[in-house]
């Protein structure tokens, strides 16, 4: 049980450094069209932010099976058939939602954590065949 509980614990605080990553990055982004980072007179457009939250996972989750965030913590993606692009974009398509509605990633996280699997999953981990791994040594 001490395991299944570090395990959320270093999957929520590996998403949060992603997040922090993100939201740094779109600073940047802001400082460099703006010239200060006055936020008060532009937003960050929808069309330069969600494909960029995409792509950012997408893109190191196929490349490295891990992010930023998730390396930190000795976290991994594992596929159970082979790992490729359409896996890790099908697991990553419900991010967005899972955010705007976090009591659907947390009921699906609980239910399959207390359900006796392995690794709790997350809705597009479901759907998708993959999973994220902690390396048991580093609990």
């Amino acid at each position: 049980m001490e395991i299944k509980y570090m395990y959320y614990v270093k999957r929520f605080l590996a998403a949060l450094i992603d997040v922090v990553i993100i939201a740094f990055i779109m600073l940047i982004y802001i400082k460099v069209r703006n010239g200060s980072y006055n936020l008060n007179d532009e937003n960050v457009s929808s069309a330069i932010f969600i494909p960029f939250f995409y792509l950012y996972f997408i893109l190191q989750e196929f490349i490295f099976k891990t992010t930023v965030g998730k390396r930190i913590f000795s976290l991994s993606i594992k596929c159970n058939k082979n790992h490729n692009l359409i896996r890790i974009v099908l697991r990553n398509l419900f991010n967005f939602i899972e955010i705007i509605l976090p009591f659907i990633y947390v009921l699906v996280v609980l239910i399959t954590g207390l359900t006796g699997k392995k690794n709790p999953r997350k809705l597009g981990d479901i759907l998708s065949g993959c999973y994220v791994s902690l390396k048991k040594e580093n609990v």
